[in-house]
């Protein structure tokens, strides 16, 4: 008597945290047909319980082989448990090989899955900022905001360019992690918020001396500023514009990010 071997692999996945086969994969490793399978699992017996927690009965579809609308064609999934019951009932000295290569094949992926759970249980979770960062942040915030005219256009726009910074989308909240680049983009706007600011005083005064008191023409002075802020950079002398307090509160969030 002529055995055939089996010119297929065992076909185990990961799906919803289990290591899975299908009887699709079954039937083309014990080379069977796959009605024949699906027969044996339905007449399997076992409790309800074990075939609820082993045995998923889905579908495909399948070429049809006239064309068209393709065919619905039930399958089942099942975990090792639930192939282990089934492949019992097959038998000699190929099939006992089979069983064991596949059950092999499970123990290799459950080896695997287990690796990824233990992995993301050992990744520690961010610590959230304590109430006293998320005070001294929203001042950080006001300081920035308040001085402007358009305060809820600014407020608006500190958080959106914080958001991208960080890449922490709303309304997830910020952690320690995220604190070195808050710090960053904290500078960054507070430096712009101060080099602004005194851009737009400057243009006051050169408008109220220059142009109302002296009845001078408008057109120069806003070129002159507009120069001025083409050329905004951000320098040591602009750093130095932000108080001791602004300071104080920047080096806080940076020790803790350090």
């Amino acid at each position: 008597m002529t055995h055939r071997l089996s010119v297929h692999t065992p076909s185990v996945t990961i799906h919803d945290g289990k290591a899975v086969t299908t009887s699709q994969a079954v039937a083309e490793y014990f080379i069977k047909r796959h009605d024949n399978v699906l027969r044996s699992i339905d007449s399997l017996e076992c409790s309800p319980e074990f075939r609820l927690l082993n045995f998923k009965e889905t579908s495909y579809q399948r070429e049809n082989p006239n064309g068209g609308t393709g065919i619905g064609t039930k399958y089942y999934q099942m975990t090792k448990d639930g192939f282990v019951f089934l492949v019992m009932g097959f038998t000699g000295k190929k099939a006992a090989a089979f069983k064991e290569a596949y059950i092999a094949e499970f123990n290799r992926m459950e080896r695997q899955l287990l690796t990824r759970q233990q992995g993301a249980y050992s990744t520690p979770k961010p610590l959230p900022l304590s109430d006293g960062e998320i005070k001294t942040l929203k001042w950080l915030i006001d300081s920035i905001v308040n001085p402007f005219r358009f305060r809820a256009a600014w407020n608006q726009g500190v958080w959106y360019a914080l958001r991208q910074a960080t890449g922490v989308p709303s309304p997830y909240p910020f952690t320690v992690a995220d604190l070195p680049a808050l710090v960053r983009e904290l500078q960054r706007i507070m430096e712009i918020g101060h080099e602004t600011r005194s851009l737009l005083q400057q243009l006051e005064k050169q408008v109220l001396q220059q142009v109302v008191r002296n009845r001078g023409e408008l057109r120069p002075v806003l070129n002159h500023i507009q120069h001025e802020f083409r050329q905004l950079s951000l320098l040591e002398e602009t750093r130095s514009r932000l108080n001791n307090v602004e300071r104080q509160s920047l080096a806080r969030l940076e020790r803790r990010a350090g």
